[in-house]
């Protein structure tokens, strides 16, 4: 039986066996499972309110204010598990949709075939070098005064050419390079929009079109800063990206510092929230291991690569 099936046969089932509708005190719908779906008893939970930490806390019995029907409730829950389950290939797929509108919509592809293969061989030898992903992954340079670079699902990652003036040499594009790599690797935004899918209650059917997908991701990859928990998890996956690639790891961390001490605030801090604490974390990560890396040091290497934005 398909997951879909699946879903209408227990809310019928649930109905039949006890024929109310749902009061809701608070829901939140993160991280419920199918297993978990399945093994609520009706005939339990009907004289009890029912806690399923952290997707829901529901008062079970009529609601005059607060109430949804059952097949609601249960195909939210399942319309998580699809978004959840999606396979590499699907976020590929989908990635390539958010791309083509990024590029569509949003920025231009930087004009200048050796700035883009520069950025290029750093990105995939980062790739190569570490434990990430088996998906294909592409680094882009757009064209844009900000100071920003990102990561959307399926591998497609972007620089600014406003980073690349603001970057002093290799090793702290490649330290950004290996922050967005990790969060590909972690699934970060395939989370982001799972948990935007479900918040903005698109529910009609069962179904998610890949097309309503992208519109979310695209909308989330330009509008919204980062989870700030997300930002940690992908600095200390970066940090041993950079490790196996052989960059200094401090890298990061003076990137950091040049943008907090710029003027204004740089679109890579509004996106990424940064502070004193995340840079200290990093510090206290570098010093407890062996990173040595002195790869893409030199100044004078990279304003070379990188001349034609001079």
């Amino acid at each position: 039986m398909g997951w879909k099936a699946e879903a209408n046969a227990i809310c019928r089932r649930w109905r039949n066996r006890v024929g109310w509708s749902i009061g809701v005190a608070s829901v939140t719908l993160l991280g419920f499972t199918g297993a978990e779906a399945r093994s609520m008893d009706p005939s339990v939970v009907k004289h009890r309110t029912y806690s399923a930490t952290p997707i829901a806390s529901v008062s079970m019995g009529q609601s005059a204010a607060l109430s949804f029907d059952l097949f609601e409730f249960i195909g939210n829950v399942f319309r998580y598990i699809q978004v959840s389950n999606i396979s590499d290939a699907e976020e590929v797929a989908l990635g390539r949709r958010i791309n083509d509108m990024l590029l569509d919509q949003q920025y231009q592809l930087y004009n200048d075939d050796r700035v883009q293969s520069y950025v290029d061989r750093i990105g995939q030898r980062l790739v190569n070098k570490s434990d990430s992903r088996d998906i294909p992954f592409e680094f882009q340079v757009v064209a844009s005064d900000e100071v920003n670079a990102f990561a959307i699902p399926g591998g497609y990652v972007y620089v600014t050419t406003g980073l690349l003036q603001a970057a002093e040499n290799e090793a702290q594009l490649a330290s950004v390079l290996a922050h967005e790599i990790s969060h590909i690797n972690q699934r970060h935004s395939v989370e982001a929009i799972k948990r935007a899918t479900l918040a903005r209650g698109i529910a009609e059917t069962a179904d998610i079109e890949t097309s309503t997908l992208a519109q979310i991701g695209y909308q989330l990859t330009i509008d919204l800063p980062r989870s700030r928990d997300f930002e940690y998890a992908a600095d200390e996956g970066g940090l041993e990206i950079l490790r196996q690639a052989e960059y200094p790891a401090m890298a990061f961390v003076n990137f950091l510092e040049i943008l907090e001490s710029s003027s204004g605030t740089p679109e890579f801090l509004r996106t990424h929230p940064t502070s004193a604490n995340r840079i200290e974390e990093l510090r206290n990560q570098i010093a407890a291991s062996d990173y040595s890396g002195d790869r893409g040091v030199r100044e004078s290497a990279y304003e070379n690569a990188v001349y034609p934005l001079n």
